[in-house]
């Protein structure tokens, strides 16, 4: 296992939702075993503490992913928290360190290679979506339908022999609606870091995983681990890496885009 590790000098990760049924810590476990960093941001709705509330749901993988992300800040890698929506209790805990782990409502990295880059969740960016109430109730419940037809689809996938593949992302990609909300996510987000006059910006929330420059903008959506199962990776030569992990060894390496 030793031998197959990725070294890199950052990894982002976000929305990992522990504690929520749609989780997928098995493929998460396999991606932090493998991957090692000098930095590992956590960007948010890291443990799922509304889900919690509502059903406690906390088996064996999830126990798993949260001592290894402990493990990996006692063993010296700088493990750097921006609490989310989900997690938003832990926002008042701002500035300290618990159990090793940094925590911070917004952070600003000075990369290598890409400057300084803004690390925020993304919902600040909520009330600027023009999405009333009653749309974020229905989009809950229609995500969380999707999310079970998700399970089902590469449930069969793997019976036949076939890698993950999220249907919520096809979905996505098909909707102009959702195209129109990430697109003006994506908006907001660039406009915060020319505001702050950072390089780039790193958040999660919307579940989206992105790689590019805006307006000469270093814009990185890290996606989550409930439908897309991503990362966004830092390597030693200032390479970035939008990876997508699964359950085939090779996907350990598959990229979107990498510059």
């Amino acid at each position: 296992m030793t031998s197959s590790k990725r070294h890199c000098q950052a990894i982002w990760l976000s929305d990992l939702h522990l504690g929520e049924r749609h989780c997928r810590a098995e493929y998460l476990l396999k991606f932090l075993q493998t991957h090692e960093s000098q930095y590992l941001f956590l960007v948010g709705d890291i443990v799922d503490m509304q889900a919690l509330r509502r059903r406690w749901h906390w088996p064996k993988p999830h126990q798993k992913v949260y001592e290894l992300l402990l493990r990996k800040a006692k063993q010296g890698t700088r493990v750097i928290y921006i609490p989310g929506n989900h997690d938003i209790p832990m926002r008042r805990y701002d500035g300290e360190s618990l159990q090793d782990v940094e925590i911070h409502k917004e952070y600003i990295y000075d990369s290598p290679a890409h400057g300084r880059l803004l690390l925020l969740h993304g919902d600040v960016f909520d009330r600027d979506m023009c999405a009333s109430r009653f749309d974020e109730i229905l989009g809950d419940y229609a995500y969380d339908v999707v999310l079970g037809l998700n399970g089902v689809w590469n449930y069969g996938r793997r019976l036949c022999g076939l890698p993950y593949q999220s249907v919520a992302r096809t979905l996505k990609q098909c909707s102009k609606k959702a195209q129109t909300a990430m697109n003006r996510f994506r908006e907001l987000a660039v406009q915060r870091a020319q505001h702050d006059n950072v390089d780039g910006i790193v958040c999660g929330h919307i579940h989206n995983p992105e790689l590019g420059y805006v307006d000469g903008t270093l814009y990185m959506n890290t996606g989550d681990w409930v439908e897309n199962c991503t990362a966004m990776l830092e390597h030693h030569d200032g390479r970035l890496e939008l990876c997508h992990f699964s359950e085939r060894p090779q996907a350990i390496g598959d990229l979107v885009p990498s510059f």
